[in-house]
């Protein structure tokens, strides 16, 4: 996919179209779909200033989340560094992407500053930036900080969905706690929230561990 999309994108003048800054999006993005994540800098070094292409905020996320997804993520905030430099504010999917990426690579101490920043910046998190930080305390297995930060989520007007209910559940599950995953489940159809094949698997394969 990146081969054709690169040539096409080289071609353009010749089909008298335009290349911009949502052709050099589509081109970024060809490169995250086919997981060509290591052509991410070098677009990034050489076409805006040889095509005078003014990056914007879905170019840099789209180079974020493909940082991401290599493990670069040192390189990922380097990039949130230069959006700012060129006065663009990451937004919350930009923090996201990368609380997310954090997350996944127990980096937590990097996330809790992403969440200071996010604060300081007015960057107002969402449920799934919250889902994020709860499963990160069910893989951390903090029992009583993810109840608590659970609660937190409802008393800010969010509302628990799926896979907040099921993060819950999960650190149940880890903890071979039936009765308790129960009540989980209870308290999610009560929420009028309706449980997944995920939550059915987790249920199930408790109830038969022996």
């Amino acid at each position: 996919m990146y081969s054709n999309a690169r040539k096409l994108f080289d071609e353009m003048p010749q089909l008298n179209c335009p290349r911009t800054v949502f052709s050099f999006n589509a081109l970024l993005e060809a490169c995250l779909k086919s997981e060509r994540y290591d052509k991410i800098g070098g677009l990034f070094r050489e076409l805006p200033q040889k095509l005078s292409i003014e990056p914007d905020l879905v170019s840099y996320n789209t180079a974020i989340k493909a940082l991401c997804k290599a493990g670069s993520l040192d390189c990922a905030l380097y990039f949130m560094d230069e959006m700012e430099k060129h006065e663009i504010k990451p937004n919350i999917v930009t923090c996201n992407t990368l609380l997310n990426a954090f997350h996944k690579s127990k980096r937590f101490s990097a996330a809790e500053n992403l969440w200071a920043v996010m604060e300081k910046r007015h960057i107002v998190p969402d449920l799934y930036s919250y889902n994020i930080k709860l499963n990160g305390l069910v893989k951390a297995n903090v029992v009583s900080e993810a109840i608590q930060f659970f609660e937190e989520i409802v008393h800010k007007g969010f509302k628990p969905d799926t896979f907040s209910y099921n993060a819950i559940i999960k650190m149940c599950v880890a903890e071979r706690n039936l009765e308790e995953a129960k009540m989980w489940y209870e308290k999610m159809m009560q929420n009028g929230c309706l449980p997944d094949y995920a939550t059915f698997t987790m249920l199930i394969t408790l109830a038969c561990d022996p």
